[in-house]
């Protein structure tokens, strides 16, 4: 008999797992700096310049009349100007340096989305904007990192409150879980070997997670097809959250076997 992780109590197949959690995945709007310091296309280079180094950002919006971003410009694009003093003309505005069109986000976008974007662009910071291309925010390298961090850490208590909750078996001194970039690694003790594979289904299933690793030992060897299990199961699998299911802990684990450090 299987023991369920929602009660302890015996069952055949192991219960339905528990919805996953209404923790509130982080958008940009939630970490991005506003109001963004921004220029029109007509200001001149001396402004720009001043705007730039005192907003202490790399990048400076251009907007048009209609705050939409027009065009980006960059710290780079500034000193090539003072390098190259004899190009541009006697004025040199803002339009004459930007980079355009720019490539922005959306306020509603996630934190993947967000970093997919300045990953793919080899950028460091990207206008924000809202659902009519007028710009709201600018995201930094720092908001984005401090942003995943936190979200590192929300993970990890959400695993750890669902590996505490009564009735997993779970021997709460044995017990350690991180996760670092969503990757989710669970030691620890439990009762039986299938609490411990019960565990490994649920955690698996947190919102946000990217693959969980499990490092976990039993007291009692409770599977009804241990050989079977054996044939199949790895002895620390690392199991994606898409959908598929979790290999259950190998049996080697069980009672007498070391506990994870």
């Amino acid at each position: 008999m299987n023991h369920s992780i929602l009660d302890g109590r015996t069952a055949d197949t192991f219960a339905d797992p528990v919805p996953a959690g209404t923790r509130a995945r982080p958008t940009v709007a939630a970490c991005m700096t506003r109001p963004a310091v921004a220029v029109t296309p007509d200001t001149d280079f001396a402004t720009v310049v001043a705007a730039l180094t005192a907003s202490r950002r790399g990048v400076l919006p251009v907007v048009a009349a209609d705050g939409t971003v027009a065009g980006v410009v960059a710290a780079s694009d500034l000193l090539a100007a003072y390098a190259h003093p004899e190009t541009g003309g006697s004025r040199v505005l803002a339009r004459h340096l930007m980079t355009s069109p720019p490539i922005t986000v959306t306020e509603d976008q996630d934190l993947a989305q967000a970093l997919a974007v300045l990953d793919r662009h080899a950028l460091h910071h990207l206008p924000v904007v809202d659902g009519k291309g007028r710009l709201t925010g600018l995201l930094s390298p720092h908001d984005l990192l401090d942003a995943l961090r936190r979200e590192d850490e929300a993970i990890r208590d959400e695993a750890l409150a669902l590996a505490l909750t009564p009735g997993t078996g779970v021997v709460p001194g044995s017990l350690h879980v991180r996760c670092e970039r969503g990757h989710v690694t669970l030691a620890g003790r439990t009762r039986t070997h299938s609490d411990a594979a019960a565990l490994c289904l649920q955690t698996a299933r947190i919102d946000g997670l990217v693959r969980l690793t499990e490092r976990l030992t039993w007291a009692v060897e409770d599977t009804a097809d241990t050989a079977e299990t054996a044939d199949t199961a790895d002895t620390g699998s690392d199991t994606d959250s898409e959908g598929e299911p979790v290999a259950l802990p190998g049996p080697d684990r069980g009672q007498g076997a070391p506990e994870a450090e």
